[in-house]
């Protein structure tokens, strides 16, 4: 004699969507919870620093120091009758280990055809340097913060971790001068 089974109860999709559910608030609320802690702390250690033309700003991973200064050099020749058209600026970024690295530019601008300003930086400045300009370059670049694109010219100097940049660009009736040096400070 065979006695008759009991057929087992059948477990609810319901059950499964609920848990799941669960499961997924739960890590909504751990990560928002993680991210709230984060961020309380990361602005109670920052410390901002601000003077009339520059600001500081202190973080657990590093300062950075940004100014505006109408004399700032990136150690280029400067066009013969140019003139300062943007405040030239600093940006420094230091690690806690004391790493640096630092940004120098200025722009000028001149009344002086293209082509002129072009010869003059072919003959100033020194073979370390690689002319790109119309018809070479395929794309425009972002060289740090300077946008070269195919119909500009610049003069690109690569050297280890440290870049110094002429772009020259036309502008209606005159020529933007871009002038730029970034890296290390000891390599510049």
């Amino acid at each position: 004699m065979s006695t008759p089974q009991t057929p087992l109860p059948q477990k609810s999709s319901n059950n499964l969507w609920v848990w799941l559910l669960g499961l997924a608030a739960a890590g909504i609320l751990i990560l928002g919870t993680g991210a709230f802690v984060a961020t309380r702390y990361l602005v109670r250690s920052v410390e901002v620093n601000r003077a009339s033309s520059s600001v500081e700003i202190n973080t657990p991973v590093g300062t950075l120091k940004a100014a505006k200064d109408d004399n700032a050099n990136p150690g280029l020749p400067v066009y013969p009758g140019a003139k300062l058209s943007q405040p030239g600026g600093t940006i420094e970024l230091t690690t806690p280990n004391e790493e640096s690295v630092s940004l120098t530019a200025a722009h000028y601008r001149t009344i002086d055809p293209i082509e002129k300003v072009d010869a003059w930086y072919r003959e100033q400045l020194s073979l370390d340097f690689k002319r790109e300009g119309p018809g070479v370059m395929v794309r425009k670049k972002n060289i740090n913060g300077v946008v070269v694109s195919s119909n500009d010219i610049a003069y690109i100097s690569e050297k280890d971790d440290f870049v110094r940049v002429v772009a020259l660009k036309k502008q209606f009736n005159a020529v933007e001068i871009a002038l730029l040096r970034a890296g290390k400070p000891e390599t510049q």
